[in-house]
């Protein structure tokens, strides 16, 4: 049965919230050409062999997605791998000729993931050109250049900064959301990961070892 619901909000949070689902759909329908399976499947083997790992089920699973899926989501609690997946997802874009992008929230996890990766991590924030008081550089209309963009830390993303984030990834690249629920909340409103994870829209790979 349908419920009708009613709602109270802010203007500036309901359109940042309709903005994100706006954003979601826009990069969900986005038609870009899919590698084969089996190419994939190769692919992540190389990848595995490039690394020295071998990766287990889910972790092939969650490299797979990563490459097939517009969108996905990768989650897991601490220690559960989820900075050596990224790193394995990073190789495969790199494989497929993708300029990719990384960002965190924060210039704390900014810097720890360009430690893992060995590779430039921007702040969101500094990532679209935050330009006080005017806001952000890159938007629907002058969006990122990248084929992929990578968020780590992805829990602690505000509905208000992911509006702005998600408007700017351009349609066609592949977003990836890193991070673990149960970790920090956004300090902003909106608990936009896990609310994401629930909807069943978006692929989620949850690693467990």
């Amino acid at each position: 049965a349908m419920v009708d619901e009613e709602r109270v909000y802010l203007p500036m949070l309901y359109h940042a919230e309709a903005g994100v689902a706006r954003s979601l759909g826009r990069l969900l329908r986005a038609r870009t050409s899919r590698p084969q399976q089996e190419d994939v499947a190769a692919a992540v083997t190389a990848q595995g062999q490039d690394d020295g790992i071998e990766y287990d089920a889910t972790q092939r699973q969650a490299l797979q997605l990563a490459v097939q899926s517009q969108v996905m989501v990768l989650t897991g609690g601490p220690g559960t791998g989820k900075t050596t997946i990224s790193r394995g997802i990073i190789g495969l874009f790199q494989r497929q000729h993708l300029s990719v992008l990384l960002c965190s929230p924060t210039g704390r996890a900014a810097k720890k993931l360009a430690e893992a990766t060995g590779r430039e991590a921007k702040t969101i924030h500094r990532l679209l050109g935050f330009k006080p008081p005017h806001g952000f550089e890159h938007d629907q209309n002058r969006p990122l250049r990248a084929g992929a963009v990578i968020v780590d830390e992805a829990s602690m993303v505000d509905i208000m900064l992911m509006h702005s984030l998600l408007k700017a990834v351009p349609t066609g690249a592949h977003l990836v959301l890193v991070g673990d629920i149960d970790q920090l909340p956004s300090v902003g409103p909106g608990s936009v990961l896990r609310e994401l994870i629930d909807s069943g829209v978006i692929p989620v790979v949850r690693l467990q070892h």
